[in-house]
């Protein structure tokens, strides 16, 4: 009889522990063949199965960069309370073309913002959202997904991150 109470509550504890830690986003090799080499001063090192990120070319060379640092991981938390005060509103979410910012009217001061994608890449840099009343980031030209919305108050240095959706 004690034994299925003592099962639910170990389950749930269990649970909780789990889901309690906060996100990041790591930049991990999906395969863990590869090599490494040097040739006249240049350093090549590559793992196999690494997700490309960009390529580039130019004076008969290629470099293809993807993620090979497995020790860079970003914490991302999208309930920072640093800029509660501001009243903060992004809307819609989700999103098909334009999102919407709007924060508290008293605030002399603008909000910087910067968005991610969740390989990390900026897509907009320090945007300064001087519109309190609503400010609009054009993402129509950006691939459907998940993205993180920074947003940073320029005197304080306090932050706060917005995940939205861009159908």
């Amino acid at each position: 009889m004690n034994r299925p109470i003592y099962f639910a509550l170990l389950l749930c504890f269990a649970s909780g522990v789990c889901f309690s830690q906060d996100y990041q986003i790591c930049t991990q090799v999906i395969g863990s063949a590869g090599k490494s080499a040097t040739q006249g001063g240049l350093s090549f090192s590559y793992t196999i199965g690494e997700s490309v990120i960009t390529t580039l070319s130019g004076n008969s060379r290629i470099l293809t960069q993807g993620f090979h640092q497995p020790e860079l991981c970003m914490p991302v938390s999208t309930h920072n309370l640093d800029l509660v005060e501001w009243n903060i509103e992004v809307f819609p979410n989700p999103t098909v073309d334009i999102l919407t910012v709007r924060y508290a009217t008293e605030k002399s001061r603008p909000l910087h913002a910067t968005v991610f994608n969740l390989y990390g890449q900026v897509l907009i840099a320090n945007q300064i959202l001087s519109q309190p009343d609503g400010t609009v980031i054009d993402c129509a030209g950006w691939q459907p997904g998940v993205y993180l919305l920074q947003l940073q108050d320029g005197d304080t240095a306090a932050s706060a991150t917005v995940r939205f959706i861009r159908l």
